[in-house]
C-alpha cells in the first residue's frame, strides 16, 4: 500500500495530474498507512494472542476457518477502507459541487424545501465566483478520480472474497448431512407413511403398525432444512450505481 500510494503520487499510467493536489493527498493517505503500522507495532503482542486464540478455533471445523479468514481480511484492510471513505466522499462532495455550479451556468437551483429545482437569476459577481469555483473543481477532479478507482476496487475485491467465504460457510451450514444418513439408514425418523397389517389370530384382531420410509431424499431435504440464513446477496446494480455516485459500498 505506501508503495502503491508512492506510484500513484508521481505519473501513474504517464498521467497528468494536478502536482500540489495530488501531493496533499498522497501524503495524507500515507499518513493513516503509517498510523496503522504504529498502531499494529504498538499491539503486536495483544494481536498475537488473538491470534493463537483464531488457532485453536480452527479446529472446530472449516467453516470457522472460513469465518477467521473473513474476519482478519476486514482486520487487515481497514486501512484501505478508511483510505476509501475519504476518497469516496471527496469525490462525492466534488461531484455535487459540479452538479450545483452547472445549474447555474443556466439559471437554476435546487430548492430543498421543494425538493426541486426552480429557476433564478444571478448576478454578474455570482456568475464570476461560479466559474472560478466549477473551473477548480474540474480540474481537480482527476486527481480525485485516480485515487477514488483504485481504492474502489480494493473495496470491491475485498467484498467479493468476504461474500465468496459467507456463500462456503452457508453451503456447508446448509448441507443436510444428518438427513441423508437417516436415509440412507432407513431410520424410522423420517418415515413417511404408516403400513397398518392385520395378523391372523383366533380370539381376536391383532394390528400390526410399521413406519414406511418411502419418501425421496429431495423432499426430505426440502422438509428438514437447517435454521442457516442465507447470506445478503451481492447487488452488483447497487454497487455501480454507488460508484459513479459516489456513495459508500458498505
Amino acid at each position: 500500500m505506501y508503495s502503491l500510494l508512492k506510484w500513484l503520487m508521481g505519473a501513474p499510467a504517464g498521467l497528468k495530474l494536478n502536482n500540489a493536489f495530488n501531493k496533499m493527498l498522497g501524503n495524507y493517505f500515507l499518513y493513516h498507512v503509517e498510523l496503522w503500522w504504529l498502531f499494529l507495532d504498538m499491539s503486536g503482542e495483544k494481536l498475537d494472542i488473538v491470534m493463537h486464540i483464531y488457532q485453536y478455533l480452527g479446529y472446530l471445523g472449516f467453516t470457522f476457518q472460513a469465518a477467521i479468514i473473513s474476519d482478519m481480511m476486514c482486520l487487515a484492510t481497514f486501512h484501505c477502507y478508511c483510505i476509501y471513505v475519504y476518497a469516496a466522499r471527496l469525490f462525492s462532495l466534488q461531484i455535487s459541487g459540479l452538479t450545483a455550479l452547472l445549474r447555474l451556468f443556466v439559471g437554476r437551483k435546487y430548492n430543498p424545501l421543494r425538493g426541486g429545482i426552480d429557476s433564478c437569476e444571478y448576478t454578474n459577481q455570482e456568475m464570476f465566483v461560479g466559474t472560478i469555483a466549477f473551473t477548480i473543481l474540474l480540474l481537480l477532479l482527476p486527481t480525485t478520480i485516480m485515487y477514488y478507482i483504485v481504492f474502489t476496487m480494493f473495496r470491491v475485491l475485498s467484498l467479493s472474497v468476504q461474500y465468496v467465504l459467507a456463500k462456503v460457510i452457508y453451503i456447508i451450514q446448509s448441507m443436510p448431512f444428518y438427513v441423508m444418513i437417516l436415509w440412507m439408514t432407513r431410520s424410522p425418523k423420517i418415515a413417511g407413511d404408516i403400513l397398518i397389517q392385520e395378523v391372523e389370530c383366533d380370539s381376536s384382531i391383532l394390528l400390526k403398525v410399521k413406519l414406511v420410509c418411502n419418501q425421496s431424499l429431495g423432499d426430505l431435504t426440502e422438509y428438514f432444512k437447517p435454521p442457516v440464513k442465507a447470506p445478503k446477496q451481492f447487488d452488483w446494480s447497487n454497487i455501480i450505481s454507488n460508484v459513479f455516485t459516489g456513495k459508500q459500498i458498505i
